[in-house]
C-alpha cells in the first residue's frame, strides 16, 4: 500500500520533463567488466544510466546495500558510459575495480551507443521500458533519490 502511494509521488518529484522525447532505445548488446555480453533487448524493463563518476557510486552503494545482485533477473540493464575516461585509467584502474562489484555493469567505452539517449548532466538517468519504447524517464540527482528509487521499484 505505501509503495502505491510513494512511488507515484517520488516519481513525480524525479520526473525530468523529457515526457515530449519520449522514443525507443536500439536493441543493443554491451560488454560488462568480465568482458560478458550485458544485452539491451525487448525483455529489459528498466535501464539505469550513469554518465558521471558521483552517479555510479550512487548506483553502487544502492546496490549493494538493498543485495541487488542479478540485474538480469529483475530485467534491469545498468549502463554506466566511461567514453570521456581515459582508456588508460579505465582498463588499468577503474574496471579492474568495478570486476570486484557483484553485479554487472554494461560499459559504453566510445560513447556512440547513448550518445542520444535523454540524460541530465550530474544525474542519473533512469528509462522504463516496454519493448524498447521509453514509457518513462526519471532524473535522480542525489545519492539518496537513487536509493528511495530502487527500494520502490525492487
Amino acid at each position: 500500500m505505501i509503495k502505491k502511494i510513494l512511488l507515484p509521488l517520488l516519481l513525480l518529484l524525479a520526473f525530468s520533463g523529457q515526457a515530449a522525447e519520449f522514443k525507443s532505445l536500439q536493441a543493443h548488446t554491451f560488454m560488462d567488466q568480465w568482458d560478458k555480453p550485458q544485452m539491451l533487448n525487448q525483455q529489459t524493463e528498466w535501464v539505469i544510466f550513469s554518465n558521471h563518476k558521483a552517479g555510479g557510486e550512487w548506483v553502487k552503494k544502492a546496490l549493494n546495500e538493498l543485495q541487488i545482485q542479478d540485474l538480469a533477473e529483475k530485467h534491469w540493464l545498468y549502463v554506466a558510459d566511461i567514453s570521456a575516461m581515459p582508456s588508460l585509467i579505465s582498463r588499468f584502474v577503474a574496471i579492474p575495480k568495478m570486476q570486484d562489484y557483484a553485479f554487472a555493469i554494461a560499459l559504453e567505452k566510445d560513447g556512440e551507443t547513448t550518445a542520444n539517449w535523454p540524460k541530465k548532466t550530474d544525474a542519473v538517468s533512469i528509462y522504463k521500458l516496454k519493448a524498447l519504447q521509453i514509457e518513462e524517464i526519471y532524473t535522480l540527482d542525489s545519492e539518496q533519490a537513487v536509493m528511495n528509487f530502487f527500494k520502490l521499484i525492487k
